[in-house]
């Protein structure tokens, strides 16, 4: 492998752990499960030489990232109300395609089986944009 595609995996690594920390703060089970399938997932491939394999790999990466801190919006289950309450960043607003998405499921089983009935998903707050207020 040379040394360029090695710094580019790291480089890759070190982003992926980035952008879980930005996702996951707070939510202790979350980054340790994000830790373990990027670790597990890094040490699958750690032995690939091809470098048409390496380069597919590292779009991977560069798509997992993207995914991480723009695809994935966390919420707060608000137990009074029996709702996730989400905030809607600028980056998720403008790759929302609003026409088309009706709801919001959570993303994991343990947050969506908390609850006989699964719970709204409400929006408190976006940012704005262009001098347009989204809320």
């Amino acid at each position: 492998m040379s040394s360029s595609i090695t710094a580019r995996v790291f480089s890759g690594y070190r982003r992926l752990f980035r952008a879980r920390k930005v996702l996951f703060t707070g939510d202790i089970g979350a980054m340790r499960e994000s830790r373990v399938a990027i670790r597990s997932e890094f040490d699958k491939n750690r032995h690939a030489t091809d470098p048409a394999h390496l380069e597919g790999l590292i779009v991977m990466i560069d798509e997992a990232e993207d995914m991480l801190l723009h695809g994935i919006i966390r919420g707060e289950l608000n137990e009074e109300r029996n709702t996730y309450e989400v905030k809607i960043e600028k980056e998720h607003a403008e790759a929302m395609d609003t026409e088309t998405i009706t709801h919001m499921d959570p993303i994991t089983a343990e947050t969506s089986s908390n609850n006989s009935e699964k719970p709204d998903v409400i929006v408190t707050s976006t940012t704005t944009t262009g001098g347009k207020d989204n809320s």
